[in-house]
């Protein structure tokens, strides 16, 4: 009995990440619309941050883990299928990747994303982004 459970979790486990995974094979450009980050200095009140500039990269899914290439630099994810709990708006086919100090989130279905860089040790690189991706 046990087993048939443990088995019927394990088709249901992969049929649910075939989907992204067998859209990632193909490579993709995405550009960021909007990228912010922490000022090295408070703002007054009731100011806006100041935009960064967007940058545009590629990302290319390559033996179980993502490559954003930007610039001629090439940072390396781990992935795993997003699943979202019963309280949360996550996409359904979405995956969520993370190095070091960036976390990427792409809807697999709409072609968006969203990233933050989180780096412990220097406040100025603290920063967090969105923008839209598409197939090659």
């Amino acid at each position: 009995m046990i087993a048939h459970r443990v088995a019927l979790a394990g088709t249901v486990l992969i049929l649910s990440i075939a989907p992204a995974s067998s859209q990632l094979r193909r490579p993709m450009t995405c550009t960021e619309d909007v990228s912010v980050g922490l000022e090295a200095t408070p703002l007054p009140e009731g100011a806006q941050p100041h935009p960064q500039r967007a940058r545009t990269f590629s990302v290319v899914a390559s033996g179980g883990l993502l490559t954003v290439i930007s610039a001629g630099r090439s940072d390396y994810y781990e992935c795993q299928v997003a699943s979202p709990r019963l309280n949360e708006r996550t996409p359904r086919n979405a995956i969520k990747c993370q190095n070091g100090v960036y976390f990427l989130l792409i809807d697999l279905n709409k072609l968006n994303f969203v990233e933050a860089q989180l780096n412990p040790e220097d406040r100025t690189e603290i920063k967090v982004s969105y923008g839209s991706c598409r197939s090659l």
